[in-house]
């Protein structure tokens, strides 16, 4: 009813008179703007009023006012609409008749929580300076929709003000003052390409903040190939082809070879993690086997005298048959592979040293017999130190 219009509006739990309204309302000829031309009648005034995209002609009685054209036809305001000229101007010749509806339009800045306006104010700009954010666009802050344009009821203003930013990236830091709104935004316009497993902190979707530290880590995944070397192992084995005490080595060893596959992840260029996708064995390791002897050797001969024993040690073939049979179990073609040879396992050099030509395994027993009783002679049983003093030849 006309009883319950005022002219005043409503922002938030503010209320401004209707005449700060009409200082801060842009471009109000823009507006639905209706010119009401009174006509002068013996019985009373006629007036013309525009409301909500209709024109209303009406006939009021002499010293009737505005809120009496307004009831006339059928009008009714809300709390924040706007009249001009006020309700109660009487209606006179000529007088021209206003309705501005309020809208409610909500306004964000930076992200934060909403203002809400509800004005006549059809402008981005008027909304804005209602709100009691008028210095905003003086600061250089970007509005959107833009401050010229304007809204309707139930829009929404973001205004993004300039910040200042340190932005990371490349090894290098730089300062700056930007109007972008999100993370994202301040990348593409300092031309920042982002690979697909780089890390951007904060999110490339977060809002720029005031004093903020936009970082970006160039990820990279390589692929990085190990080679470990398998140690052998050594094998004893006990054989009764051997006497008690000696060894023989039957195989050597040889250490093997695996293949690591890594994938290594770097972040600016620093390792940071490193997974094992692919592993294969090359070389299986080969194992050193030494035989051990486990047979009791045979008595020594008993020995009648002294000088006897020597003579008959030193030339009996029995003896070296014997001694034989200690060091290579009497396989005068013993080739084992240990660097020594023939029945009595001469050494190739010991062998040369004596007249020995070839190798001694290629020689017949009897040349085997003769050389090492030109060594004896020369150095004594000490050549055989193991078997000689088993046998009990010194």
């Amino acid at each position: 009813m006309l009883g319950s219009v005022s002219p005043f509006l409503y922002m938030n739990t503010k209320i401004f008179p209707s005449t700060v309204l009409r200082r801060a309302l842009l471009g109000l000829g823009t507006a639905a703007v209706i010119a009401v031309g009174a006509l002068a009648a013996t019985s009373g005034s006629a007036a013309e009023v525009l409301a909500d995209g209709e024109l209303h002609e009406v006939r009021v009685s002499r010293d009737a006012t505005v809120a009496d054209a307004l009831a006339a036809a059928e009008i009714e305001l809300a709390a924040a609409d706007d009249v001009q000229p006020d309700l109660d101007t009487e209606v006179v010749r000529d007088l021209r008749v206003v309705v501005t509806r309020a809208i409610t339009v909500d306004v964000v800045v930076d992200g934060d929580d909403p203002v809400t306006v509800t004005a006549p104010v059809a402008s981005v700009d008027g909304v804005v300076r209602l709100a009691g954010l008028d210095g905003l666009r003086d600061e250089g802050a970007v509005a959107t929709p833009a401050w010229q344009d304007l809204v309707q009821d139930g829009d929404v203003i973001s205004i993004q003000r300039p910040v200042e930013v340190v932005l990371e990236v490349d090894g290098d830091e730089h300062t700056v003052v930007t109007l972008a709104a999100q993370v994202e935004h301040l990348l593409q316009l300092h031309d920042v390409e982002l690979g697909p497993d780089d890390l951007v902190t904060p999110a490339v979707w977060a809002p720029l903040r005031a004093d903020q530290t936009i970082t970006v880590q160039r990820v990279e995944y390589v692929e990085d190939t190990e080679e470990v070397v398998l140690e052998h192992d050594e094998v004893r084995q006990n054989t009764s082809s051997l006497n008690r005490g000696r060894t023989r080595v039957d195989q050597e060893g040889r250490d093997g070879l695996r293949r690591d596959i890594y994938e290594v992840t770097l972040v600016d260029g620093e390792e940071t993690d490193r997974e094992l996708v692919d592993s294969e064995v090359v070389t299986e390791p080969r194992d050193r086997v030494v035989l051990v002897g486990t047979r009791v050797p045979p008595p020594p001969p008993a020995r009648t005298s002294t000088a006897g024993t020597s003579a008959g040690s030193s030339g009996g073939t029995s003896v070296w048959d014997r001694l034989a049979q200690c060091e290579s179990s009497g396989n005068w073609q013993a080739n084992t592979g240990n660097g020594y040879y023939g029945g009595l396992q001469f050494l190739p050099a010991t062998w040369r040293s004596v007249g020995g030509s070839g190798l001694p395994h290629q020689a017949s027993k009897a040349e085997q017999i003769h050389r090492a009783q030109i060594l004896q002679q020369r150095s004594g049983w000490g050549q055989w130190p193991a078997c000689s003093r088993r046998l009990g030849l010194r």
